[in-house]
């Protein structure tokens, strides 16, 4: 990611709707599937400029690690210390380190997404659980993805077979960004008309109006409080949470 698109992200992350439904998501999750254990030992698998991280304060010891130097120098402004550089396909951990592992919109930026998913699940603990989300549906590809690098979009079948290869059960999978989804796609349709040739790729980070953001963070609560009793069937994410096996007879929760 451009150092460029890393400052717009620290900048927007601590009120910009996607980010704040997003965040909130995952700590609902953990809550809801994270072992009954203490203190619960988490890993943000490319933090980014820590605003996850600054959400799960108090749910455990926090661990975060990037690739970006400039990304963990923004983490350590928010205070946190317990940070690597490091790639997500070689994650610089012991085996079974942690009881939840973190990943949000990572993976579309790895190529080798499998050997990743692997990495995450080698330093899960038996029992513990990996949160993750990525974009969803390639055919909503756009200058957004080619803004921050991604590499791809999933569908359901190819996630799903990308976690359970890494040996993870899924105990939950759904898309989210659901209810915004006419909005965005109106949004990158205009820009795909307004767009000059040759123009450099920007993301669809754009302030909105506050009662807007406010009413957008609301509808992923919304989808949040959905996703408990049914998946939900389109939308521009993918969410999973997922656990690792553990030996015949333990229980985590």
């Amino acid at each position: 990611m451009r150092l460029h698109e890393l400052r717009q992200m620290y900048r927007l992350e601590d009120s910009y709707w996607w980010f704040v439904g997003r965040r909130r998501l995952v700590r609902k999750l953990i809550d809801r599937y994270a072992p009954e254990r203490e203190p619960l030992r988490i890993l943000d698998a490319g933090c980014g400029t820590g605003g996850t991280l600054e959400h799960l304060r108090g749910m455990g010891e926090l661990w975060g690690c990037d690739l970006a130097a400039e990304a963990l120098q923004m983490c350590r402004r928010r205070g946190f210390e317990h940070l690597k550089q490091s790639r997500v396909e070689s994650l610089d951990f012991p085996d079974e380190r942690f009881s939840v592992v973190i990943s949000c919109d990572v993976l579309e930026h790895v190529e080798a997404d499998g050997r990743a998913m692997a990495e995450m699940a080698r330093v899960l603990e038996p029992g513990g659980i990996c949160v993750m989300t990525v974009p969803a549906h390639q055919w909503l590809w756009s200058e957004h993805d080619e803004a921050l690098h991604h590499v791809r979009r999933y569908g359901t079948r190819r996630f799903r077979r990308l976690i359970e290869g890494a040996g993870l059960r899924i105990e939950l999978m759904s898309k989210a960004v659901s209810f915004t989804l006419p909005a965005i796609l109106a949004y990158r349709g205009w820009r795909r008309l307004r767009r000059a040739a040759g123009e450099t790729p920007r993301t669809a980070l754009v302030r909105l109006p506050g009662p807007i953001n406010s009413l957008f963070v609301a509808l992923l609560g919304l989808e949040t409080a959905l996703m408990r009793y049914l998946p939900l069937p389109i939308g521009a994410s993918l969410v999973a949470v997922a656990r690792k096996p553990e030996p015949e007879g333990s229980s985590t929760r």
